[in-house]
C-alpha cells in the first residue's frame, strides 16, 4: 500500500490524528470540528493558559462554548500541548 493510499484510509476510517498549529480564533474552532467528527486532534500553541483551558475543558472562545469542548477533552478526541509532538504512524 502507497503512503497516500495509506493516508486516504486512515482519514475515511478517522484513524488520523490530526494536529492544528495555533489555538486561537481559527485554530480551535478548527480542532474542535476535527474531534466532533471523530478525528483524535492534538493542539499546538505557545501560550500555557491556553493549553491549561483546553486541557481542562474550558473554551475562551465565545464561538465554541465549554459544553461543546469539554466532552470533546474528556472522551480524549482533543488535547492541547506547548511541545512538538511526534506521532509514528502504526
Amino acid at each position: 500500500m502507497t503512503l497516500k493510499e495509506t493516508l486516504l484510509r486512515r482519514l475515511h476510517n478517522r484513524e488520523a490524528v490530526i494536529g492544528i498549529v495555533g489555538l486561537g480564533y481559527v485554530g480551535l474552532p478548527l480542532a474542535v470540528e476535527f474531534a466532533a467528527v471523530g478525528f483524535t486532534v492534538i493542539g499546538i500553541d505557545v501560550t500555557q493558559s491556553k493549553v491549561d483551558s483546553i486541557n481542562r475543558g474550558e473554551s475562551y472562545i465565545p464561538d465554541i462554548p465549554t459544553s461543546q469542548l469539554k466532552p470533546l477533552v474528556e472522551s480524549g478526541k482533543l488535547r492541547a500541548s506547548r511541545r512538538k509532538t511526534r506521532i509514528c504512524p502504526s
